[in-house]
């Protein structure tokens, strides 16, 4: 069943008489004469009307206007507004949408008490954008009605399909005549930039490879109807959520993909100093604030490549430099990478080497004694996951990160901790810290055969799920 793709930003319509008294149109900033039925003005407190504007998924006042007793206001200042998808708001639950081009000269009348119709004049691309928006509050309720009527059995499926498909081409029919309109205009952007494109069957290829390419398809063309340069999106309320949803739900959540689409959405966003700083701080965030695992290589990456070098030169130093500080931790212990060498020495004194560990997985454990976690996750990860998979191919390298012996051995002694390979680093000579983020413990290291890291910071339960994925599952494949 084909849908009607429609944006709905705010279908508030209004209707009012233009005000005799309307300040004159300015050609270099921008006029929006205001006219209010329904407010309650008195002397002692005049109404209020506020301009906003959306950018990047948030909403800021940018002018204010008192309204007198006739109701009318005016939003006026010497400089031109950016273009983009504005806010006249009274109150929290009394606002709508108006879109502001290139012709910033406008009046506006309404009825508070009916925020179901608007009058708009003046800016033609205003003007039309209102028109769009009547025109897709009457198609939704032609919608709704059609829907309500096949769900009462007024008509049959038959006739439902033929009049939604009718609907539909009226949808796009209007949207292709209004784009093509102003082609030149916001407004032509901003409507062609709802419009999804659409993935080809690609019937002509075998099954087994089908999906995969309609995917890349997919995911390569997304944003084909948007110029990710231009910085009038970003003052849209749909563009900031789409990259969101884009990204979070339609990309493979693995750091590499992560990474490689992060790049490719941040090159396009380049044309403009705004966009490509709202699109790179939006995806080094995505990492940064991300408690998946293995996220720390998304930022990570995104760091070397925009910001360690300057080229994010809008970022502040201090915060640069604390990142600086946190990829120096990780830059060689993320997920996917070799487990680098640990040299250390058993109770008796004696070297151990990681790589001397002869089981198919093993477990980097850094510990403190005086560690309150360390307290509670070492006997767990002893007595029952390590309990259930000793001598099946799992190996706990356990690595006490501080010089006190008698700390360390009290510790091992009473956690029964024996059977563990225990190893220290009394003399300071492995450089554990600088291979293995110490910074806080406990911590885990998760490493396969080929002692390539595959988890790290993992909780018991997570441990014991993974160890069952790669000593059992696998090997029954």
């Amino acid at each position: 069943m084909k849908k009607i793709f429609i944006t709905l930003v705010a279908l508030f319509v209004m209707f009012g008489a233009w005000a005799d008294n309307a300040k004159k149109p300015s050609s270099k900033g921008y006029t929006i004469n205001l006219n209010v039925k329904g407010m309650r003005s008195t002397d002692a407190k005049k109404d209020s009307a506020y301009l906003a504007y959306y950018m990047n998924g948030k909403t800021y006042s940018t002018d204010t206007t008192e309204l007198d007793k006739s109701g009318h206001g005016v939003f006026s200042k010497k400089k031109k507004l950016d273009e983009g998808i504005y806010i006249i708001y009274f109150n929290s639950s009394k606002y709508f949408d108006i879109l502001i081009g290139n012709n910033q000269n406008l009046t506006i009348s309404v009825d508070t008490s009916d925020l179901q119709s608007v009058s708009v004049a003046g800016a033609p691309e205003s003007v039309d954008f209102q028109k769009y928006i009547v025109f897709l509050t009457g198609m939704n309720k032609k919608r709704s009605n059609l829907v309500k009527d096949y769900k009462d059995k007024k008509i049959d499926s038959t006739k439902f399909q033929s009049r939604l498909d009718e609907m539909t081409k009226e949808v796009e029919g209007y949207q292709k005549q209004t784009i093509d309109t102003h082609a030149k205009d916001f407004l032509g952007a901003y409507i062609k930039g709802t419009i999804p494109v659409e993935t080809p069957e690609m019937k002509e290829l075998p099954d087994s490879i089908r999906n995969r390419a309609r995917y890349q398809y997919f995911k390569h063309h997304y944003f084909d109807n948007i110029n990710l340069s231009d910085p009038r999106f970003l003052r849209t309320p749909y563009f900031p959520s789409m990259v969101d949803n884009y990204y979070s739900k339609h990309i493979l959540q693995d750091p590499d993909t992560l990474a490689e689409t992060a790049f490719e959405l941040i090159e396009k966003s380049r044309g403009d100093s705004l966009t490509f700083q709202v699109m790179t701080s939006k995806m080094i965030n995505y990492g940064i604030s991300s408690k998946m695992m293995g996220m720390d290589a998304l930022w990570y990456k995104i760091a070397e490549r925009y910001y360690f070098n300057g080229v994010a030169s809008w970022a502040d130093t201090a915060w640069v430099n604390s990142l600086r500080k946190e990829a120096k931790k990780i830059r060689y212990n993320l997920i996917g990478m070799q487990a680098r060498e640990l040299a250390m020495r058993d109770s008796m004194d004696r070297p151990v080497k990681l790589s001397e560990m002869k089981d198919e997985i093993v477990l980097v454990y850094f510990f403190e004694p005086s560690c309150g976690h360390c307290k509670k996750t070492t006997p767990v990860l002893h007595d029952s996951v390590y309990a259930k998979w000793k001598g099946k191919g799992f190996e706990v390298f356990a690595c006490y990160t501080q010089t006190d012996r008698n700390e360390w051995m009290e510790f091992v002694h009473k956690n029964h901790l024996e059977d563990w390979v225990n190893v220290w680093d009394p003399y300071r000579e492995s450089w554990f810290w600088d291979s293995y983020d110490t910074s806080a413990t406990p911590g885990l290291y998760l490493l396969n055969k080929d002692r390539k890291i595959i988890a790290k910071k993992i909780d018991m339960k997570t441990l014991d799920m993974i160890l069952e994925e790669e000593l059992v599952k696998r090997k029954k494949k």
